[in-house]
């Protein structure tokens, strides 16, 4: 009896470590399944959406910089890839220290021109349109609206130290007067950049950074929720040359003080009605001010406006959006950095022509 107990123990036993041993196949099979996925998912994303991870920017000329001379791709708005340069921006060229610039390009995810070729953002046009005359250099950067590209203007001048102009570029002339005063008291919140070992990991993974993209920030087909402006109230109930004045002024006294020309480009989104017409949604009374308040301090602003509708009713092209997205919306396309550049381009050409009495 205690034979056939012994015997039965033995078997029992031998057919668990049996199940056990076929369970730690399948589980490293399951784990090894699930790495060869990861890694096709991987593979894929890096040519579908492969987004850079960013660090704060320790000169200040902006919130934060792309990784260097890093490969990024999006298809999620468009079709564009390429590789930021050594200063961690979206431009052809190195950075080189102490090198000639003689216009610095600023503003938001629009500008920094992700969504296009690098050879169609409007900084790389203009540099065509120059033709060697005048270089332009873009710190464009995703989520740095017109506010926050007042916040880091004289960082941004010091480090680059540009000869001639400096451009920002704006989506809007519609600014909550809690906003302005957070930009002259410097309370601005910081935009964060995640960082440590696990964070920076997860962000090198292209596949989780396009998940977490699609469930938490909305699939592309909008511009990144970083670079929409806070909900305000309404226009009419504002004095927006009063909130504005101080804040532009303080532009144009840093503007001044380092020898350069202020030109803030209005890029306004455009819409299409029943009757296939273009049209903007911008308030009449903020853009009258804005445009007043510019001239007050010497800031020379342009309008995109009539060149955008213009277009539309031309060709039928919008600046904005995709073949893979709602027609009009989301950033910039390669129409809009031409457009854009091209204005800019005109602009300095007549100021200039005008100093030299043409």
């Amino acid at each position: 009896l205690h034979r056939l107990i012994r015997r039965q123990r033995q078997m029992c036993i031998r057919d668990r470590e049996k199940r056990m041993k076929k369970f730690g196949v399948w589980i490293l099979k399951a784990i090894a399944g699930g790495v060869i996925a990861l890694l096709a998912l991987n593979a894929f994303a890096m040519l579908y959406y492969n987004v850079p991870v960013h660090y704060t920017n320790p000169d200040g000329a902006t919130e934060y910089k792309w990784e260097t001379s890093t490969f990024y791709s999006k298809g999620t708005e468009g079709f564009a890839w390429g590789v930021t340069n050594n200063d961690g921006f979206n431009n052809l060229r190195d950075y080189t220290p102490g090198e000639r610039i003689d216009i610095l390009l600023m503003g938001s995810s629009h500008i920094e021109g992700f969504n296009v070729a690098q050879d169609e953002n409007a900084g790389a046009v203009l540099n065509t349109l120059f033709d060697g005359e005048k270089y332009t250099y873009n710190i464009g950067t995703a989520g740095h609206t017109m506010l926050y590209c007042m916040k880091h203007l004289a960082a941004a001048l010091d480090t680059y130290e540009p000869g001639g102009y400096v451009v920002i570029e704006t989506n809007t002339v519609d600014f909550a007067p809690e906003d302005i005063d957070a930009v002259l008291s410097g309370t601005l919140a910081d935009i964060p950049s995640q960082s440590g070992a696990l964070v920076t990991l997860m962000q090198k993974l292209p596949y989780l950074r396009l998940l977490y993209t699609v469930q938490f920030k909305g699939m592309a087909g909008a511009a990144d929720a970083d670079d929409t402006e806070a909900a305000e109230a309404p226009a009419a109930l504002r004095e927006p040359a009063a909130a504005l004045s101080p804040l532009l002024g303080m532009a144009a006294d840093i503007c001044s003080a380092r020898g350069v020309q202020p030109i803030i480009v209005f890029d306004p989104t455009v819409y299409v009605d029943g009757q296939g017409n273009a049209y903007t949604k911008t308030d009449a009374g903020c853009l009258a001010a804005f445009e007043s308040v510019c001239a007050e301090h010497g800031i020379v602003f342009v309008d995109l406006t009539d060149a955008y509708t213009g277009k539309y009713a031309e060709s039928c092209q919008l600046p904005y959006g995709f073949a893979n997205t709602t027609p009009g919306a989301g950033h910039m396309n390669r129409v809009g950095h031409r457009l854009f550049a091209q204005e800019v381009y005109e602009t300095i050409k007549a100021l200039e022509e005008k100093q030299d009495g043409i």
